[in-house]
């Protein structure tokens, strides 16, 4: 791994862990957070020569799924229901800055069991659940955490591999 590799990856897992902390103890997340992961992640990108309608495709797949929740809220709920009083903002913008990290497949493959993730720890772990609200960027950045420390330790490329059936 190279010198640039490496302090992206130390920072990564320093943002990571720290979002977790965040979102455990406060419910919320400070924006320079996701804003550091997404200019680690875009310059990581940038030096493995990515191309940006890669990325352009996953963040199409993160505004359709918003687009097609925000529907289901408002056609479920009579009345007007704003999308941020569901999903917290600093949730989006953590999803939205996880993007330069992954293939259009595994983003997706990501959102799905990152989601499935969240859902199993928060109902499993009752210190989770001080509150109704769900620390889901905090429960994400420790999933995303695991991922890229299994990453390292197995020297492979889980977030860009092509992704095969048996």
């Amino acid at each position: 791994m190279e010198y640039q590799e490496l302090l992206i990856e130390v920072g990564v897992l320093v943002l990571l862990a720290l979002i977790f902390w965040q979102d455990y103890r406060h419910r919320a997340i400070h924006i320079a957070l996701p804003i550091g992961i997404f200019v680690l992640g875009a310059y990581q990108f940038y030096l493995r020569g990515y191309e940006v309608k890669m990325a352009g495709y996953s963040l199409l797949f993160l505004l359709l799924t918003l687009g097609g929740g925000y529907l289901y809220i408002r056609i479920r709920n009579t009345a007007a229901t704003d999308l941020l009083e569901m999903i917290g903002l600093g949730d989006i913008l953590f999803l939205a800055a996880v993007i330069p990290f992954f293939s259009p497949s595994n983003f997706i493959l990501f959102f799905i069991s990152g989601l499935l993730f969240s859902i199993v720890v928060f109902t499993a772990i009752p210190t989770l659940r001080k509150t109704a609200l769900v620390p889901l960027a905090g429960l994400l950045a420790l999933y995303m955490l695991g991922i890229r420390v299994f990453q390292i330790c197995w020297e492979s490329d889980v977030f860009y591999a092509k992704l095969s059936v048996l």
